[in-house]
């Protein structure tokens, strides 16, 4: 009997050592996805921008023509579809604000009425027609998709402990992946599709209508007016340049939280995680040089 105490403390006591550097992990982790999911939203503003800038644009230039009505200015995807994307990036948000709860580090009564309210919205997501456009536009299959944000809300509206840490940990691996990985797609190449591609054919956009504004305008425009427009041409390419990098590093810092998510389930039995921090160190940096960027060209 003394035998059987004494290797069940024993298990106990390995188990206690080896949640808490996890728990320590996953708030670490949590405070770095936190930060990085906020500035994956950035990325639909960027192109939101573009998109009405170029409706702007053409606006000044066939206003003799055709005049002004509101049903002109519109988004650059429909609401529902908009709102597909954005409950995905919350979804991931709180997962990552979860690890710290379960960690015994927020205070619980009020994540769990939030974490259930997402998980049910990302629940009833998870079928709707907005995830079926975002899959098709992303090129990614619709079920996979699905399962990934149902996955996510079901472990949101649990009410967990530290002690289902590391469960919650590989059950979650794989659907924090794809949701990583359809929101990585959505945002596409510039050639290609995403939103990526509709920054490119915004500012083709808004470069063809500042030529139209300058040889409309040139015969009444003074030198120095003629030349502030036409300055304004490769200040568009720059600015294009500048907004591509921002979804460019977004992809990147997608691709960094899901390797970093992947580390951390990795750790799960470990006191040390040398892999973890390094991941973790370039997760904190992408997310820094989407901020940096983004500033400077919320700025412009």
């Amino acid at each position: 009997m003394r035998i059987q105490y004494g290797a069940a403390l024993c298990l106990l006591l390995l188990s206690g050592c080896s949640v808490a550097p996890l728990t320590r992990r996953a708030t670490e982790f949590s405070t770095a996805a936190t930060a990085t999911t906020v500035k994956v939203q950035n990325a639909y503003q960027i192109v939101e921008a573009s998109y009405i800038d170029a409706q702007m644009a053409s606006l000044v230039n066939n206003f003799n023509t055709q005049g002004f009505s509101p049903s002109q200015i519109h988004s650059f995807m429909p609401s529902a579809a908009m709102q597909a994307r954005m409950e995905m990036i919350a979804g991931l948000q709180q997962y990552a604000t979860l690890l710290a709860e379960v960690s015994g580090n927020e205070p619980v009564a009020a994540l769990d009425t939030q974490s259930e309210a997402l998980g049910q919205s990302l629940q009833r997501l998870s079928g709707s027609a907005g995830l079926k456009s975002m899959a098709k536009s992303a090129k990614t299959d619709i079920g996979v998709t699905s399962t990934a944000v149902d996955a996510l809300g079901r472990m949101l509206i649990a009410h967990e402990t530290a002690r289902e840490l590391p469960a919650i940990l590989v059950r979650m691996e794989k659907p924090v992946n794809e949701i990583c990985q359809v929101l990585e797609a959505d945002i596409g190449t510039p050639e290609g599709s995403g939103l990526r591609n509709q920054l490119k054919v915004d500012y083709d956009n808004l470069i063809a209508e500042q030529r139209t504004y300058i040889y409309a305008n040139e015969a009444k425009m003074t030198p120095e007016e003629t030349r502030a427009e036409i300055e304004k041409l490769p200040q568009l390419v720059i600015t294009e340049e500048r907004d591509d990098a921002v979804l460019a590093q977004t992809q990147a810092a997608l691709k960094a939280l899901a390797a970093t998510n992947d580390a951390l389930v990795a750790t799960k039995n470990r006191k040390r995680a040398p892999a973890f921090r390094a991941l973790l160190g370039e997760l904190v940096t992408e997310a820094e040089q989407i901020g940096s960027v983004y500033k400077a060209t919320m700025s412009k």
